[in-house]
């Protein structure tokens, strides 16, 4: 009985705090914002802090009232992360993420101490999947002889959306 009412207990607390989670699916390579909160957030010209950091230990970004601070930045993570300063003077704290690597899936927490508020994301980034080639061998002729000049020419031409007019 005992486990019973402390599994509610601790099912309560997670669905009642301010603390959320989403799952974000991207593709390697490209580029993602993650949001710190579903909603906007009352500034009162408060210079907030906020740490996004990767796997609850990697140092993302940090904001200390009000300040970009990237001198504890994990260097996977340099010129690849920032913070939508326009946004964050709307109240809106997002982090974006470019060029992004297979080793960059994970949970990424989101926690601004002076509001309580923790927002934590779930990334999976997909490997990018190379297209399909047809591989067209062309011989090459002397122009006007019609010689063969003994060359194949190796013509690799992607699949996808692809349409070819034989003349």
């Amino acid at each position: 009985m005992a486990y019973r009412c402390c599994f509610i207990y601790v099912f309560v607390l997670l669905t009642g705090s301010d603390s959320l989670h989403q799952v974000v699916e991207v593709t390697e390579g490209g580029s993602v914002l993650l949001e710190c909160s579903q909603e906007s957030i009352v500034l009162e010209n408060k210079q907030l802090t906020v740490h996004w950091r990767h796997n609850y230990i990697r140092n993302v970004f940090d904001i200390i009232n009000g300040q970009v601070s990237i001198k504890e930045q994990d260097p996977a993570y340099k010129n690849r992360a920032e913070v939508l300063r326009e946004e964050l003077k709307k109240g809106n704290i997002f982090l974006k993420l470019t060029d992004l690597q297979l080793s960059d899936g994970g949970t990424y927490l989101c926690f601004v101490p002076d509001l309580g508020l923790e927002h934590s994301t779930q990334l999976v980034v997909k490997e990018r999947t190379l297209p399909k080639y047809e591989a067209i061998l062309v011989q090459v002729r002397s122009h006007g002889t019609g010689t063969r000049l003994g060359r194949t020419l190796h013509l690799l031409i992607p699949l996808t959306g692809l349409i070819l007019h034989f003349i």
